[in-house]
């Protein structure tokens, strides 16, 4: 794959949504780094044909959290000796490992887009030669020493895990962030943070700014920034409800469950059609456009057919478009290794044996919003600027925000949206259910 362009591409009916693969002598390892991180306790599948089965049989239970958890960390092990090898990691295989990486975070937080958010700054992850990464690998080995069955991610592996430099996992205590510190200065500003914490004594902090510095005060301040984002993160997922420490918003999950349908059931459907006549369409929720190409010349060619089609069925280059690949190269995207199709599609699908394209048609989804009950509407000029105001970008129909409601309530539509139903497999109409559904209705 070519390396990755933050800036959005122009529509072109004949390069927009060309096909691209990873290169071929990839596939052995990526195969191996799979079937570590994703199936670990694969050989006890059989035994749970449902989750009652592992909530009521204990010893099952453990068995699974230690099989899988051994196999990430064994895949972690493997990424890792990568890494230290000194071997040249190009683009394609960074964003392999990273996407590996990514499906066992994933994995610890329950595929819950919510609590990802939290952990992502959008800001670039530190190159994997980072000079703290060495430290941070023996801190995974100590840790694993009494905590064997624990699962401890890398942060740094992954594309949006930027709270931390560890994400823990124990079967029995949930997640824990853990930052790691190395050096006598770190181990002298880390103690000293947490004393003051605890005594609050602004006489205290000014004696250490004095004796220990300018340099001092400036890593105590990012130190206890990164404190109280990891608190943050905590909080909302152990309560759902916190404070962002950046930005002030307050965030609250509700406690509510909205089951979430997802599309993963008709794209298999649509790759096994293509596996068998070399192409297949389909139009999920009337709105959400996807072209699977297998045969040669389809691979190299169907997506100027799936631009056409497309744009004819009421397409315009406003609307969102992506490959299936695309995941691999789009921080909180689940990764292709986290979606529930066949593998051996997965991996069709990286090394360039079938392309998928997809595109979100935005008229046709207001439509169906409306077919069902939803009230639609532009935001007005002030509404508009109040929005901007916020620094927020809401998506853009024909140069306005659109609101969509149930009557009592409003939701703004936003890119997020996109992201959910493309790259993580929710089909529309449960997205926007969803989405409103979780506004609490004006007191």
């Amino acid at each position: 794959m070519g390396k990755k362009k933050h800036k959005k591409l122009k529509y072109d009916l004949v390069e927009t949504l060309s096909q691209q693969a990873f290169p071929s002598e990839y596939e052995d390892l990526t195969r191996s780094l799979y079937s570590k991180a994703c199936q670990g306790s694969r050989h006890l599948w059989e035994k749970i044909p449902n989750m009652d089965v592992l909530k009521y049989d204990k010893e099952l239970r453990e068995q699974f959290y230690s099989s899988a958890n051994q196999g990430m960390t064994s895949a972690q092990d493997d990424i890792v000796d990568i890494v230290l090898s000194g071997d040249e990691i190009d683009f394609s295989k960074e964003l392999i490992i990273r996407g590996i990486a990514d499906a066992i975070a994933w994995q610890l937080l329950g595929n819950q887009l919510a609590y990802a958010r939290r952990f992502f700054k959008a800001i670039p992850q530190p190159d994997l030669y980072n000079s703290n990464f060495k430290s941070v690998v023996l801190a995974v080995k100590e840790s694993l020493k009494s905590k064997p069955n624990t699962v401890s991610l890398i942060s740094d592996l992954t594309s949006f895990i930027q709270i931390g430099d560890l994400l823990e996992y124990d079967p029995k205590k949930g997640l824990t962030i853990v930052e790691v510190k190395e050096g006598a200065m770190n181990a002298k500003i880390g103690d000293f943070m947490r004393f003051y914490m605890q005594s609050q004594c602004d006489q205290t902090l000014h004696y250490f700014a004095q004796q220990e510095g300018e340099q001092a005060i400036k890593q105590l301040q990012r130190m206890s920034r990164q404190v109280n984002r990891m608190s943050y993160v905590r909080s909302v997922i152990n309560t759902g409800n916190g404070v962002d420490p950046d930005t002030n918003e307050q965030m609250k999950i509700p406690e509510a469950f909205f089951p979430i349908e997802t599309w993963d059931k008709q794209l298999t459907h649509t790759l096994n059609q293509s596996h068998d006549k070399g192409w297949a369409i389909d139009v999920i929720d009337n709105c959400l456009f996807l072209g699977v190409y297998t045969s040669e010349h389809m691979r190299i060619g169907g997506h100027i057919i799936f631009n056409h089609w497309f744009d004819q069925e009421g397409g315009t280059p406003e609307c969102p478009r992506s490959r299936l690949i695309d995941c691999m190269r789009t921080p909180l995207a689940l990764p292709i290794f986290s979606r529930d199709i066949p593998d051996e599609y997965k991996f069709d699908v990286l090394f360039g044996r079938k392309h998928v394209c997809m595109g979100i048609c935005i008229e046709k989804l207001l439509e169906e919003c409306k077919s069902i009950g939803y009230s639609v509407r532009f935001a007005t000029n002030k509404e508009q600027g109040l929005w901007d105001k916020t620094g927020k970008r809401p998506y853009k129909y024909k140069g306005k925000s659109v609101f969509i409601g149930d009557g009592v309530k409003e939701a703004l539509l936003m890119d997020g949206i996109f992201l959910r139903i493309m790259f993580h497999g929710q089909t529309p109409m449960s997205v926007i259910k969803t989405m409103i559904e979780n506004i609490e209705a004006p007191k």
